[in-house]
């Protein structure tokens, strides 16, 4: 029996998908020559997702497959490469002479972050670490006032008012024998210990009185959003973006957020409060233009609008409120793994302590230099933000070679794979604080530890964050033995989804209180 011919129009239809799919594997391999028409080296990509297989799979979480590609390229003798998110160019600088030169002497060609901004659309987006050029500079030049040693012991003094709760609670909790979710607790410290800080006011997180506040400011740390919004703002043109009013932030987020700071805003304006904190320094350049030498042409920087004002408020909140609960908390996995690591360092901290009467003031922290230690060695395996983006401003050609950086070329410094590149870190998953002292970290390059950046882009709040980290971990060790609970699963791994280092899953741990 003879088969039946198909109708012309599923020949046609046949032939159409078959021209497409070939137009778009040909579209693919001719975006897969970028790096080699620049004579660059390059990671050999496979279509479609170029080289982040791993990332769109599940296999591997944002700052790991950045990091892989590092240690991958590191591993090749290059001092540089290219690789393809999707088919997107990606430039990878593995050469510290190089990562200097991009983050420090030559900045002015990579001075932005290159990441999504629309402050009409998503007005909580336009915050310090995405700003860019001069409206950037401006505002970056007033914040340091912020965080000088005067207003870091001043801070010191009010964090330690919130560690008597935290112990409290903890005690609390340890007497009933089961696990401890512990960056819950530490993320409603911070949420106090920040607020008290930088805002002037008692949220009473610990109290389990401010639920509203840790839901909304958990909502952009959400798993699977965080993934829609990391792959969309790397694959898609920012005009894009902006054209289908693509949102880095819910809704009721933002809603929540400006009533939330405005409010704070409005009651210092009534009862005519002055604490020369954050918030002050912010509302001052609400008010009236400040004269900025040197910095972006005119000299005059426009006054913030009350938008503008509510986006680095909330930037400020997130970053202390998440970031350093991360820190802590890893922190605390390392010392219930490692516990003569963790007996070390409450002999430094009782020992410290008592030349203090006791009392955790910022004097009293500064002496505790195995505290730093160990503070740097967790930040060295878990760097909060494991990626620094740039964005290439003009060509810039790479001194001592042939390559060219061109215009618009996303570049990123992937400061996980740095941390755990063995030339600077023999044995890289071993926990050992015995880097970071003096001598060991002389021998090493700059650049070689960025977990707050480097250059002028680097965190502006990374003193604020260490002292908050130090702070929340001297109340606990000097109160409680911690060890890792079975309820933990292992082994140990990143989650996948964001681009914050976190983990795959929640950390328990039990605590033994220290009579």
């Amino acid at each position: 029996m003879l088969p039946v011919p198909l109708p012309p129009s599923i020949i046609m239809i046949v032939i159409l998908v078959l021209l497409i799919l070939s137009a778009a594997i040909g579209f693919w391999k001719f975006t897969f020559t970028y790096w080699k028409k620049r004579k660059c080296n390059f990671l050999e990509p496979t279509i479609p997702f170029g080289n982040a297989q791993n990332f769109f799979l599940g296999k591997r979480g944002f700052g790991e497959l950045f990091g892989d590609w590092y240690l991958e390229m590191k591993a090749k003798g290059w001092d540089m490469g290219g690789a393809y998110f999707t088919r997107r160019p990606v430039f990878i600088p593995i050469n510290n002479q190089l990562i200097k030169r991009i983050l420090v002497t030559d900045f002015a060609y990579f001075q932005n972050h290159g990441l999504y901004i629309n402050e009409k659309i998503d007005p909580l987006s336009g915050h310090l670490f995405n700003l860019e050029n001069r409206k950037w500079k401006n505002l970056r030049s007033k914040m340091p006032a912020a965080f000088s040693s005067s207003k870091l012991k001043n801070y010191t003094v009010i964090m330690a008012n919130f560690t008597e709760v935290l112990v409290n609670r903890l005690r609390n909790m340890s007497q009933s024998k089961l696990p401890i979710e512990i960056k819950e607790v530490l993320s409603k410290f911070n949420v106090d210990a920040i607020s008290a800080c930088l805002f002037g006011i008692d949220t009473k997180s610990l109290d389990n009185e401010n639920v509203e506040l840790m839901k909304h400011g958990r909502a952009f740390f959400d798993i699977q959003f965080c993934r829609v919004v990391n792959t969309l703002v790397l694959l898609i043109p920012r005009p894009i973006l902006t054209f289908f009013k693509f949102r880095v932030f819910p809704t009721h987020v933002t809603k929540y957020f400006m009533n939330f700071f405005s409010d704070i805003k409005a009651q210092r304006a009534g009862e005519n409060i002055k604490r020369n904190d954050l918030t002050d320094i912010l509302i001052n350049l609400c008010d009236k233009t400040k004269s900025v030498s040197d910095i972006g042409g005119d000299g005059v920087m426009e006054p913030l609008t009350s938008t503008e004002f509510v986006a680095q408020m909330h930037l400020f909140f997130e970053a202390g409120f998440e970031t350093t609960g991360s820190t802590q908390t890893f922190a605390l996995y390392e010392l219930a793994t490692n516990p003569d690591i963790q007996n070390r360092l409450r002999v430094e901290i009782n020992t410290v302590l008592n030349k203090f009467n006791g009392i955790v003031g910022y004097d009293a922290i500064t002496e505790m230099k195995y505290l730093d230690q160990v503070i740097n060695e967790t930040l060295r395996k878990y760097p909060v933000f494991p990626i620094l983006p740039r964005l290439c401003e003009n060509d810039y050609r790479i001194p001592n070679s042939n390559v060219t950086i061109e215009k618009g070329t996303l570049v990123m410094v992937t400061n996980l794979g740095i941390h755990y590149d063995p030339e600077y870190y023999p044995d890289p998953m071993r926990f050992d604080p015995e880097r970071f002292t003096s001598e060991n970290k002389a021998k090493r390059p700059f650049c070689s530890f960025m977990p707050f950046g480097e250059g002028q882009r680097s965190c502006v709040g990374k003193l604020l964050g260490i002292l908050q980290s130090k702070v929340g971990l001297i109340s606990i060790l000097r109160n409680f033995k911690v060890t890792l609970s079975e309820k933990t699963k292992m082994p140990f791994s990143f989650d996948k989804s964001g681009v914050i280092l976190n983990t795959n899953g929640k950390l328990w741990i039990s605590l033994e209180t220290i009579e």
